[in-house]
């Protein structure tokens, strides 16, 4: 009996489609997800050289938004129109990312 353990990690993104932006960020083509190279004070609630997809990119955006309320004794009704919507963290995104051709993937330069 032979028992044969195939790993597929890929965990280093080495066969992924990764486009450079301007030095600061890069963009994951293969798992559309996104990270900052280096620190940012457009986008301080990334951490460096973590991967971020849409869904955490907007829980982060989220978190760090809500950060100065957290305390306080506030209605979901007011805290509603204090965070950011899903809708409004992935136009952020896009703003970062709106330079990306995955079809043609080269990197963004100054």
């Amino acid at each position: 009996m032979s028992i044969f353990i195939i790993s597929c990690d890929n965990s280093d993104n080495s066969s992924n489609v990764i486009v450079k932006i301007y030095g600061y960020a890069e963009y994951d083509c293969t798992e559309n997800k996104y990270r900052l190279l280096k620190e940012t004070p457009m986008i301080p609630f990334l951490k460096v050289d973590k991967w971020y997809s849409q869904k955490q990119f907007h829980e982060a955006h989220y978190e760090d938004t809500i950060k100065p309320f957290k305390d306080m004794p506030m209605s979901e009704d007011s805290l509603k129109k204090i965070a950011p919507t899903l809708e409004l963290s992935n136009q952020f995104l896009y703003e970062f990312t709106r330079g990306v051709d995955c079809e043609n993937p080269k990197d963004i330069l100054f």
